[in-house]
């Protein structure tokens, strides 16, 4: 038993290095290849490749692929399959038949994690791979290469026009293998996956194998940059006019309690006196009369 499980798995490396690779970070959405090339009225199934078994993904009638039982609850009807969301155990061999013709492809469903970065400044999204047996480190972002570094010859192949965008961890010789992006931009957005590979086919995922990077956008300013206004006349006229109205009603208030008692106190003292040629010549004295 333990031979056959050997060779079985041995067939399905050699169908998998054959046919396509796809990978996809776990919970991500993913499209498989092929099912839309499928030619109008040609029937067409995808089945999913075991150890053990064969199974029915899903099916296209009239143009609109359906999926099986076990994966209607996330696939969308369309004129391509795909999972809207990708469980762990979707790793596998997969077999498109159109007609006459098949398709294979290899599913890779990674785990990684979630990286945030201003737009403008560096990002370091980290890798660590101690494989042995391997030529060659790779960088990709979705199913594009970035990079990819010989590592006999220490030689870096960038994909066109990132040469100076882009770099590895000078750590390489410890195990580092982090991509360096010297400045973000929005456009980097995206999932990027990172493993090793020996004679051209994939060997081993790095640590963490994949990192979903997420750029702040830096808003614009809908006024421009201009320096801090000082307040405006109007508003300057309005305190001052605020000043000289409490100064009014201060004296106002002032007046009223003030003239009233003044006026009443004249009056009274007036009313007192005996005014000059008068012919009033007694005055009282404690109370004598004089």
């Amino acid at each position: 038993m333990a031979v056959i499980q050997l060779v079985v798995a041995i067939i399905l490396s050699l169908i998998a290095t054959c046919g396509k690779c796809v990978h996809v970070l776990l919970g991500d959405p993913v499209t498989f290849p092929g099912t839309e090339n499928c030619l109008t009225g040609e029937p067409a199934k995808l089945h999913r490749v075991g150890e053990h078994s064969t199974s029915l993904v899903a099916h296209r009638e009239q143009g609109v692929w359906s999926p099986a039982w076990d994966y209607k609850d996330r696939v969308n009807r369309g004129a391509s399959f795909a999972f809207n969301s990708t469980v762990y155990t979707d790793k596998g061999l997969y077999v498109l038949g159109c007609g006459s013709r098949e398709e294979r492809t290899y599913l890779y469903v990674v785990i990684g994690f979630e990286a945030s970065v201003n737009e403008g400044e560096p990002a370091k999204l980290m890798c660590y791979i101690s494989g042995q047996h391997v030529d060659a480190i790779r960088w990709e972002k979705g199913q594009e290469t970035l990079l990819e570094l010989n590592l006999s010859s220490g030689e870096i192949q960038y994909a066109p026009g990132l040469d100076g965008k882009l770099s590895l961890s000078p750590d390489g010789k410890l195990g580092d293998y982090s991509l360096i992006l010297n400045q973000v931009l929005s456009e980097d957005q995206g999932d990027y996956f990172c493993s090793a590979h020996a004679n051209g086919a994939r060997e081993q995922w790095g640590e963490p194998a994949a990192v979903k990077l997420r750029v702040i956008s830096k808003k614009p300013d809908p006024m421009g940059t201009r320096p801090t206004r000082t307040p405006t006349k109007s508003v300057t006229k309005g305190e001052h006019m605020g000043t000289w109205a409490i100064v009014v009603i201060t004296a106002a208030v002032v007046f009223l309690i003030g003239v009233p008692p003044s006026i009443l106190l004249g009056w009274y003292l007036k009313s007192r006196r005996a005014p000059h040629g008068s012919g009033v010549g007694r005055y009282t004295v404690c109370g004598a009369i004089r």
